[in-house]
């Protein structure tokens, strides 16, 4: 028997297929899809790869002897023949590997040699301090603990005790290696603990069951129905206000597709930030819901792939990688907020979620349902013109209202003498809930104390070594971190530029925020929602909890705080720091801005009693917020579709965006300009191609980063014209340098 096979590899020029002999005692183990174990080329390691298609000893003719296969690695095959056409067109579309794209598809946990090894699911690992946390401040302080990491890892363990070995590596990208070497230091003990409970039995939800539509959601949902009994491709936008019922309208369509026997994949933008949503699903239909998301254990998520391989749910919830679920008979895909950005891949391959869900749809005759308050400029594009269905929900149910909308011009606040970070408007009404017992949210897109430190005296902003980008600073801690590599310092109290100690704070953080909302209001409850207070399993929902059930006056959160959140006592939201949003010079910041904070203000009212929501702002007659005041959409995707076509930005075009990186500047120059010149020479006017140039943040982890961009409409003929030129360009390209590729991302800047 001899199998062809994809080795695991993103180096290009490998993305091919390659024979092996499959030795006697494992030919009853051979199936498409399943991963082998191979020696490949003149390693002396094995490498992993994974069965395409086997052929008859009778059918294969060579001239070379070829490798036996040295073992089977998969105990069962999630790969079919639909799944590596699938991969094969992922691979594409988004310029990678095939084996890139079909470790999507792979269960989690099982995506490296040996995997297979027997998991303990009754016992998991903690980590926790043996030593006090003034030692580990002394240590710092006389250099005995110097490295970054292990002040991460020390500072954190801190403030959190007993966490998990797995939340720590995937929270705090801190490795196994280095959480060692400080065990061994004598700092921490690892030890077992009972496996946490799974999230269905946390969840511990009543029964539930449809409600009776309004008349707008009726018209929705029989609308869609229609779709599904026709069993045909068909793509709807389902464009409703916040707090307007787009979740009722999805479970009683779900229904519909169940009772003709078939499936339905469900998207969220993340689980943790919707964690209300997903309760809602697990109460209409129970069991019969599998749950797939990054924090859960590898055991749990490997025994819910296997349960919806092996057809015993019908529902599939889960956020962007769930669209890979083995899922068979598929009548449904749902995709709820779709307008986040997390549905875009932000590693290879750098797939939308919403163009495979729209192959997955049409190769199995399903409706694919997007859902959003604020739809992406091109999905409402193709809405408008006809190309998908548009149905509107312009209400929310009940007596229930949106919330009023209210612009402060902070100029004014200033003239005032009010130099606080709120302003009085927003003061008034945080007092006036206090005294109701009404609770209030606060926004703010970024974390810790202030966003950056710089000194008074010289005008030295203090910078990440590794990184162009500012250290923030973190009070709890006394540290300075770096957002995008991680790299950690003390506290900088003497500009090491000129000797000044006259160092002071830029823009303002949640945990100063925080500090500042306790000076105004000495008895207030306040409780912080962002990256730093929700690294470990869970902890996004038990903050939520905590703030609902010990009704905490405010929560102050980032981005994370806009999201599924129905939380009926919260009458209150002050979005803060607008500026910054409206500021960026992005083709997608508007889009982006006009989202994130009708998403934020749709958090007010949601119950019995009426929302107020204040937007403090220096630019009070800006377009973007008249139009979220006034919830008037269309008039905002009016003015930025005209912007879009006037500089022939998606959807009038598509754009491939080729970063290029490398720790040495020299040859990065060198070779983006070679690449800018293969691009542009003799390509038929295709695509227009714009000159090398470098990001907002052009140093990222000691790595120095250039941009080159194109425009145009891609078809089978541009594609493969950029890929001559990718594989010219790879012929001389410096193994120093590295390239991702980007279709029409979210952010070129």
């Amino acid at each position: 028997m001899i199998v062809k096979v994809l080795i695991n590899t993103s180096v290009s020029k490998l993305n091919k297929v390659y024979d092996y002999n499959v030795p006697k005692h494992l030919e009853n183990n051979i199936e498409l899809g399943k991963r082998v174990e191979v020696s490949f080329g003149n390693k002396k390691d094995t490498e992993e790869a994974i069965i395409v298609k086997i052929v008859k000893d009778e059918e294969y003719i060579s001239k070379y002897k070829l490798k036996d296969i040295i073992d089977v690695i998969d105990e069962v095959s999630y790969i079919d023949e639909n799944r590596l056409k699938l991969a094969k067109n992922i691979s594409y579309l988004y310029f990678c590997n095939v084996y890139d794209a079909l470790k999507l598809m792979l269960p989690p946990g099982t995506r490296t040699k040996g995997s297979n090894k027997k998991i303990d699911i009754k016992k998991e690992t903690a980590v926790r301090l043996i030593v006090s946390p003034d030692k580990i401040m002394q240590d710092i302080e006389d250099n005995i603990i110097s490295s970054a990491k292990h002040i991460r890892l020390l500072t954190f363990l801190m403030y959190n005790d007993l966490v998990l070995l797995s939340d720590i590596i995937e929270g705090l990208n801190i490795s196994r290696a280095v959480i060692k070497t400080v065990e061994k230091k004598g700092y921490i003990q690892l030890y077992k603990i009972e496996k946490e409970v799974d999230l269905l039995e946390e969840l511990n939800v009543e029964k539930s069951y449809p409600k009776i539509p309004t008349k707008e959601q009726k018209y929705a949902i029989d609308k869609i129905n229609t779709k599904i009994y026709d069993e045909k491709y068909s793509e709807c936008l389902l464009f409703g206000v916040t707090g307007s019922g787009k979740t009722e309208v999805y479970l009683q369509v779900i229904e519909t597709v169940l009772k003709q026997g078939r499936k339905v994949i469900v998207l969220v933008p993340e689980i943790s930030l919707t964690y209300q949503t997903v309760e809602r699903f697990v109460s209409r239909f129970g069991n019969n819901v599998a749950i797939l998301h990054s924090k859960m254990t590898i055991a749990k998520r490997k025994e819910e792939y296997k349960r919806i391989k092996d057809g015993k749910v019908d529902i599939v919830v889960g956020a962007r990688s769930a669209i890979f679920a083995p899922i068979k008979n598929l009548g449904l895909v749902i995709i709820d907020e779709e307008h986040d950005s997390s549905y875009y891949s932000g590693s290879t391959p750098k797939y939308s979620t919403k163009e495979v869900a729209r192959y997955i749809c049409k190769d199995n005759n399903a409706v694919l349902l997007l859902g959003s308050a604020t739809p992406e400029i091109s999905c409402f594009y193709k809405a408008k013109n006809g190309n998908i269905d548009l149905l509107e929900l312009k209400n929310r149910p009940g007596n229930a209202v949106l919330p009023k909308i209210e612009i402060v011009d902070i100029k004014e606040d200033r003239i005032l003498g009010n130099t606080s970070i709120f302003p009085l408007r927003l003061k008034e009404e945080i007092l006036n809930n206090i005294k109701n017992h009404e609770q209030t949210m606060i926004f703010l897109n970024r974390r810790g104390y202030t966003s950056y430190l710089t000194c008074k005296d010289c005008g030295k902003i203090f910078k990440c070594p590794n990184c162009d980008v500012a250290m923030t600073y973190h009070k709890k801690s006394n540290l300075l971190l770096c957002h995008y590599c991680s790299h950690v310092e003390k506290n900088i109290t003497t500009c090491y530029n000129c000797s000044s100690t006259n160092i002071t704070s830029g823009s303002i953080g949640t945990q100063k925020i925080e500090e500042e909302l306790k000076e105004i209001y000495p008895n207030i409850s306040t409780i912080r929602m962002d990256a730093d207070t929700t690294v470990t399993r869970n902890s996004h929902q038990e903050i939520l909890d905590k703030f609902k059930n010990e009704n905490i006056d405010v929560l102050i959160g980032t981005q994370m705080i806009s999201k599924g959140h129905d939380i009926p006592n919260v009458t209150l939201v002050g979005i803060l720091g607008v500026d910054n949003m409206l500021a960026m010079s992005d083709y997608t910041a508007s889009e982006k801005a006009y989202s994130n904070i009708s998403q934020v203000a749709g958090r007010a009212g949601r119950g019995l009693l009426k929302g107020r929501v204040i937007i403090p702002t220096s630019d009070p007659n800006n377009y973007i917020l008249k139009a979220i005041v006034s919830n008037d959409y269309e008039n905002f995707y009016n003015k930025e579709i005209e912007y879009r076509n006037t500089f022939n930005y998606p959807p009038f075009s598509d754009i491939v965006l080729f970063e290029l990186s490398s720790k040495d500047f020299k040859i990065l120059k060198a070779q983006a300009d070679m690449f800018y010149n293969i691009l542009n020479n003799d390509n038929n006017g295709m695509y227009k191609v714009f000159t090398p140039r470098f990001p907002f943040i052009r140093r990222i982890n000691n790595k120095y980063r250039i941009n080159i961009l194109i425009k145009t409409k891609l078809n089978k003929d541009v594609y493969n014209e950029i890929y001559k030129k990718i594989n010219m360009f790879n012929k001389n390209k410096k193994k120093e340098l590295n390239m991702s590729i980007t279709k029409n991302p979210t952010s070129i800047s």
